[in-house]
């Protein structure tokens, strides 16, 4: 089995450097709907795991979360693709284990498909996503949408050496697809 980790904002939607707080707000980087139709089409489970803490702090509730994930299913449905998890934490404590940099999220959803986490791929655009994918040992690629572009010169240099840089989404995927064609 073949697996992909998301982060969700600044890889699949826009960062609009404030919480997307209900559906309409909520806006894809361009490219993202055909990525994941391609890692679809070629046969691979597609997860997210993002951070919430806009529920713990008030504003918007699981309810309003679960309305904006619909509304981004039902276009990336359209488009020919399919998330197969999300997963999200609504704590805003650094401590807690599903937060990132920590990786509860990324577990979890290793745990949930029996895949060892070398051979799964975890897509974010912040040193919290790497810090995270670095901790169970995925495959990393940061995408410069997002913050990724000001946050991948800040990664120490023991993870950036880890981590491939893309573009965007598209780019990141074609990649995959391309080296599994090899493998």
């Amino acid at each position: 089995m073949k697996l992909v980790i998301l982060d969700r904002d600044g890889v699949i939607n826009q960062d609009l450097g404030h919480y997307v707080t209900c559906p309409s707000a909520f806006v894809f980087n361009e490219g993202v709907v055909e990525a994941i139709a391609l890692l679809k089409r070629h046969g691979y489970l597609v997860a997210i795991a993002t951070n919430q803490a806009g529920i713990e702090r008030g504003f918007y509730t699981h309810q309003t979360l679960a309305a904006i994930h619909h509304r981004m299913l039902q276009t990336i449905r359209q488009g020919g693709g399919d998330i197969d998890r999300i997963v999200y934490c609504p704590s805003y404590d650094d401590n807690h284990p599903w937060r990132k940099p920590n990786a509860g999220m990324l577990r979890e959803i290793l745990d949930g498909y029996g895949i060892q986490a070398t051979h799964a791929v975890f897509i974010g655009d912040t040193v919290r996503d790497m810090q995270a994918g670095d901790c169970v040992d995925c495959q990393l690629i940061m995408v410069k949408t997002g913050k990724g572009l000001t946050e991948y010169p800040l990664l120490p240099t023991p993870l950036r050496d880890k981590v491939r840089l893309a573009t965007h989404l598209l780019q990141a995927c074609e990649w995959l697809v391309d080296r599994n064609a090899v493998d």
